[in-house]
């Protein structure tokens, strides 16, 4: 119990407190169960408690008054919509008799309330694309803190949670939660955790006071995840267009070996004409040998061998034109066998050329389907950024 007599110095000790208790804190003067003197923190008030105004016969200052002691009591949320540690000392006249209270009545904040103007905003730059933390009472977001390179201007201290809120089923659901959420939402992908905070009533029995939620912007990742799409969409581009090579070159290599073995059968054929041509000169010689022989014994025979003259000269005749014409032919056939030669070396080079084609092309596609790889990697890696 506290003299009455030391009212004034009381006033002045309270207003000197609600500049230093970090959390806030509200004294009251209460006479006769009606509150005459209020002072209050400039981060802490409650309109419910005005001076003039009449205490209920269980507040804890008319439970102090009557009963002339110190009663501290923790009052639940739902009375006033915010966890509140109350104290109430009797203050008594001379006589000793309690004539009112001096009551202390102070936020029941959780550690991580109270600190989190100090911790916050340390943790949020420390995301390379920053981050918005936040912490929420069992209604409505009671602490906010922004980075310099992200913030959600839209959720302030006071905002009501909705059920579409993280905060909300966290809240109802005693459980941590998270979700990534595109840009519809907030302008970029953000990936959203929250965790239920819980306390001790005065019965030492556990409660849910509050959620903390952090949002982390996922820009970069979804900037990769584009990236490492339209890296996959042109790989699988570029790996069709190199199997449609692969089989070109395979189908233009067979081609190759097949001319090759054509000009091959050709130059086989020249050479069987070129045989046959000589075949055909040693005929027209003998032929003209044998015309020679046939005139000689058609002149010895006179007037009965002129039938047999005109045969022989005619022989000659085929024999010269023969021999005339294998020349020509052998001249032909050396061209053409000339040319066939040239198509034949062409025709090695081109098939060499071709393989290496075919082999680069199977090179480049298991390239291609390495790459195909690295870019699921990536694409993967980017959604658990």
């Amino acid at each position: 119990m506290i003299s009455i007599n030391l009212e004034q110095s009381l006033k002045e000790i309270a207003e000197l407190e609600t500049k230093v208790i970090a959390s806030g804190v509200l004294f009251l003067f209460v006479k006769d169960r009606t509150i005459i003197w209020k002072v209050a923190s400039d981060k802490f008030d409650m309109d419910v408690f005005s001076a003039g105004t009449v205490i209920a016969e269980n507040a804890i200052s008319a439970q102090a008054i009557k009963s002339q002691k110190t009663v501290m009591t923790q009052v639940p949320r739902e009375r006033y919509g915010k966890r509140l540690l109350t104290v109430a000392i009797p203050l008594v006249d001379e006589e000793n008799k309690a004539v009112g209270a001096f009551s202390i009545v102070l936020p029941l904040l959780h550690p991580i309330a109270a600190s989190f103007s100090d911790f916050a905003p340390i943790i949020a730059e420390l995301f390379p694309e920053g981050a918005f933390l936040y912490m929420s009472d069992l209604t409505q977001i009671a602490y906010t803190q922004g980075s310099s390179k992200f913030t959600l201007s839209d959720m302030k201290v006071g905002y009501t949670l909705k059920e579409t809120d993280i905060a909300y089923r966290v809240v109802h659901s005693e459980k941590p939660f998270s979700k990534e959420i595109g840009p519809e939402r907030y302008g970029v992908p953000v990936y959203i955790a929250c965790y239920p905070i819980f306390d001790k009533d005065e019965n030492n029995r556990k409660i849910l006071v509050a959620s903390l939620g952090v949002v982390m912007p996922k820009g970069n990742a979804d900037r990769i995840k584009h990236i490492s799409d339209e890296l996959t969409e042109n790989l699988n581009v570029i790996s069709d267009t190199v199997t449609q090579l692969a089989e070109s070159a395979t189908e233009v290599n067979e081609n190759e070996m097949n001319l090759y073995q054509s000009v091959e059968v050709v130059n086989n054929i020249l050479s069987d004409i070129n045989k046959v041509t000589d075949f055909i000169f040693v005929v027209a010689r003998q032929s003209n040998l044998l015309g020679l022989n046939a005139a000689i014994e058609a002149s010895r025979l006179g007037e009965a061998g002129k039938g047999f003259a005109v045969v022989a000269s005619e022989i000659r005749k085929l024999s010269e034109q023969s021999k005339q014409t294998v020349p020509k032919i052998q001249a032909l056939t050396e061209n053409i066998q000339s040319k066939i030669t040239r198509v034949n070396d062409l025709c090695k080079i081109n098939m060499d050329k071709s393989q290496n084609q075919a082999a680069g092309t199977e090179e480049i596609s298991a390239n291609v389907e390495e790459l195909l790889t690295m870019a699921k990697k990536l694409n993967e890696m980017s959604r658990n950024l």
